[in-house]
């Protein structure tokens, strides 16, 4: 069957699902007026912020900020992607789902999907069956023993270990009818040199030999590759010494910078907790969930990636960051901090003493000791701050100046003003600057620096007034394009917010109406959608919706002239500091005082009444309407 389900087809499913009946096979839910109230399955709560709307058909935590639809919730909590909910929602509610005919082309790529899927499963209990039950493992198992790494540990990683012959594993698959050129395409095994190959011996050889073996395993499940970690040292001094760590290569079905080595098993540990550990290698995560913190992964010992952080931002908007305390470890976190700011996950650093990673400060120091610098670490922006100051030094101008410099790009991408405005009180009281110094370079940075576009934080939900009209919008269309004449082109002051506004534009094109829950199932951003169901849920408090449009509407425009009235503000104070002897004979000072002068009284103006201008429109919409 297609993944392209006809769009009648999911609006048929989506009108016949009881979205209340699905959540309630994962959540005791109780009915409260017009929605139903229980705990969040996405984190850990005592008092119930988890609302269900029948009538909407949507969902939202207020906790987390999770919502949606039937099929988001389905997908959520099962892990499903949006084609498997529907067809389960399909089978479900008893409606039928037209199949159609694959392109060959389709039909071979599913095929060798699957069959690849087959090598590693096939090569996983080969390698984890010589480690615990076979004689030749007896190495492998000495090894993980001495590490600390507990039986059950191994059983629920799926540990293994190859052993030191060349074609131990090519062997094997051949007994079983495996295909090995399958197995050279996921990287297990490699072809011989033409003219090298024994008499009687295959093909290939084992790339992976005397070496104790990580599996690495799919959100669902399914094995995508392997890491492996040699036992000993070549003892040949003529030949190079073999990489200590070596992975599956990629493959059709296999992408390091779209995997995150120990999420099957941490994924419901980390929506427990609200937040991730995030280590570098295999050991310092089997440590971590050994002593306890089940809600670590590891990228692979390679720098993050923006995939990586959208597939963790799947189950938790905080992540501390646990690299190892040496130079090729802070270089992981440098290149990593600016990726969390662009991805608008909120991320703290674990300072670990010198000499340790996570696996030997575990073991050595045990699982307290690790709590207490859980409990110290940095947010990512004072950790880049602290950084910066040991780096350049604030004992002299040109140090100050490169730390405000380095700071410039981390304040530029922070979603919240406040958060800003205080890091920018921050920086300048630390280096024994003016607040004005700082803010002057903040505003003379590059263009683009501030990643302007960029969702911020689930937990900064932005001008009060913006929310509101944002909700008028939604529930009645016909104000759409009454708002966005008001906010004119500088938009709402939040970013999700002007984006939703965009959308919500788009969608009224040619429309008298918007069918929401086809609006939110259209949305593949996921802050937009728990935007979406978080406003419509609080909609209980627009009680005079045609009064509140007015007041938002003249809320925007006094903020509009109150950020005016603080530029020009701030450029009086900035000239006057430079004539401090003759302020009066400062140029384009009278100009500015007069600029100011007529803010105000605009001001005033808006403080009133509703001005003649908005009435009139108001009016005239009425009538139109």
């Amino acid at each position: 069957m297609s993944d392209l389900i006809p769009k009648e087809k999911i609006e048929e499913i989506r009108r016949r699902a009881s979205i209340v009946e699905v959540v309630s096979d994962f959540v005791s839910l109780k009915k409260a007026g017009k929605n139903h109230l229980g705990l969040c399955p996405f984190h850990s709560e005592r008092t119930p912020s988890f609302t269900v709307n029948q009538e909407k058909g949507i969902f939202h935590c207020f906790g987390c900020g999770a919502g949606g639809t039937v099929f988001h919730f389905l997908m959520k909590a099962s892990q499903m992607s949006f084609p498997e909910a529907v067809r389960a929602l399909a089978k479900r509610y008893g409606i039928a789902l037209p199949t159609r005919e694959l392109s060959e082309e389709e039909k071979r790529r599913r095929t060798l999907w699957a069959k690849l899927y087959e090598v590693n499963e096939a090569a996983a209990e080969y390698y984890h069956r010589t480690l615990t039950s076979s004689k030749i493992g007896e190495e492998g198992r000495q090894y993980f023993s001495q590490r600390g790494i507990s039986e059950e540990t191994i059983r629920e990683h799926r540990l293994g270990f190859a052993p030191d012959g060349w074609d131990s594993l090519v062997l094997f698959l051949q007994k079983n009818g495996t295909p090995l050129n399958l197995a050279e395409t996921v990287g297990l095994v490699l072809p011989r040199k033409e003219g090298s190959v024994p008499a009687g011996r295959p093909a290939f050889f084992d790339r992976f030999r005397r070496r104790v073996i990580f599996p690495i395993i799919s959100e669902g499940g399914r094995v995508l590759g392997f890491g492996g970690r040699i036992i000993a040292e070549g003892k040949g001094e003529a030949d190079p010494p073999p990489p200590k760590y070596m992975n599956s290569p990629e493959s059709p079905i296999y992408s390091k910078g779209h995997t995150l080595y120990g999420l099957n098993a941490a994924k419901g540990f980390i929506r427990e907790k609200g937040h991730a550990l995030i280590v570098e290698g295999y050991m310092d995560l089997l440590s971590l969930h050994q002593a306890g913190f089940r809600n670590a992964v590891a990228s692979l010992g390679t720098a993050l990636t923006p995939s990586q952080l959208q597939l963790l931002g799947r189950y938790a908007r905080e992540a501390f960051l646990v690299f190892d305390a040496d130079e090729s470890g802070e270089r992981a976190t440098q290149r990593s901090l600016d990726l969390f700011l662009q991805e608008g996950i909120s991320a703290k650093v674990v300072t670990l003493p010198a000499g340790y990673d996570p696996d030997s400060l575990i073991r050595k120091e045990k699982g307290e000791r690790f709590e207490r610098l859980l409990a110290d670490a940095l947010p990512l922006v004072e950790y880049l701050f602290q950084q910066s100051i040991r780096r350049h030094g604030d004992d002299s101008v040109e140090g100050k100046v490169q730390i405000v410099r380095d700071m410039i790009p981390a304040l530029g991408r922070l979603p919240d003003p406040l958060q800003r405005n205080l890091y920018i009180e921050r920086i300048a009281l630390r280096l024994g600057l003016k607040e004005s110094q700082v803010r002057d370079q903040f505003r003379g940075r590059e263009p683009g620096e501030a990643e302007a576009g960029k969702a911020p934080s689930s937990a900064h939900r932005g001008p009060a007034h913006e929310r509101v009209l944002l909700q008028l919008m939604l529930l009645n269309p016909a104000v759409i394009y009454r708002v966005q004449e008001a906010v004119g082109r500088e938009g709402f002051s939040d970013p999700r917010h002007e984006k939703l506004a965009r959308k919500l534009l788009e969608s009224r094109e040619g429309r008298e109406e918007i069918e929401i829950q086809g609006f939110l199932g259209g949305m593949e951003e996921e802050d937009l959608r728990n935007l979406v169901s978080e406003l419509l849920l609080e909609e209980e408090s627009l009680l005079d919706p045609e009064r509140m449009l007015e007041d938002c509407l003249r809320k925007v425009r006094l903020s509009r002239i109150r950020q005016e009235i603080q530029r020009v503000d701030e450029e009086i104070r900035q000239r006057s500091r430079e004539r401090k002897d003759e302020p009066w004979g400062v140029p384009g000072l009278k100009e500015l005082l007069m600029r100011k002068q007529r803010l105000l009284l605009e001001q005033k103006r808006w403080l009133g009444e509703t001005p003649p201008r908005l009435q009139a429109q108001a009016g005239q919409r009425a009538k139109v309407g």
